[in-house]
């Protein structure tokens, strides 16, 4: 059975690769700078952040944001990488692949239904990591345009299909992480109240 499946992670990712670099010199994405996303957020303040050197080349975006968003007593980190071509060694990775190794291990991984003022649901993950008496509370999700995926594996067939049909491949990681201790678990209410707001703001931003 797992074979089967490793199987079909295996063609669906050469399937991918190769749609990839079909589409890698029709892509007509337009450039956005994530910088022209406000750091005041509704009700929510956000505070710019940078990653070093080395994760910034890693990561090897075309636009990112990393900041930190307060209200009240509430604080939510907020990273947002942006890829206007994907090609072979230039594509997103999924977050549940940094932490492990790092001391961090999954005590949840499930997804949640989140309500938007504009009566959409979208469904995105919501993962729990711990190490020592530290907790990370961790949504996730795949934007463009005006689509949200949550599967790291629809987002694949996604790009594969947008390559293929609209020789474009453009995408959003969006992460949004709180921190807490082991014995104080984080608000899922105040984290969707962020969600909400965040989405509404990277949805002007993002290409159509």
């Amino acid at each position: 059975m797992m074979s089967g499946r490793l199987f079909v992670v295996a063609a669906l990712m050469a399937a991918m690769l190769g749609a990839l670099r079909l589409s890698a010199n029709t892509d007509y994405a337009p450039r956005v700078t994530l910088d022209s996303l406000p750091v005041q957020i509704s009700d929510w303040s956000g505070r710019s952040l940078a990653l070093d050197s080395a994760d910034e080349g890693a990561l090897r975006a075309d636009s990112y944001v990393l900041r930190t968003y307060t209200r009240g007593a509430s604080s939510f980190e907020l990273f947002v990488a942006y890829y206007a071509t994907q090609i072979t060694g230039r594509t997103m990775h999924s977050p549940l692949n940094c932490l492990p190794g790092s001391g961090w291990s999954w005590e949840e991984r499930n997804r949640r239904a989140v309500d938007l003022p504009t009566g959409r649901v979208i469904e995105i993950n919501r993962n729990r990591a711990v190490r020592d008496n530290q907790a990370l509370d961790i949504y996730y999700w795949y934007q463009s345009r005006t689509r949200v995926v949550a599967s790291d594996y629809v987002n694949k067939l996604v790009l594969m299909h947008d390559a293929l049909t609209r020789g474009r491949s453009e995408a959003a990681l969006v992460r949004v992480v709180a921190a807490r201790t082991r014995l104080g678990p984080a608000s899922i209410q105040d984290a969707e109240s962020f969600i909400r707001q965040a989405y509404l703001a990277l949805a002007r931003v993002l290409p159509e």
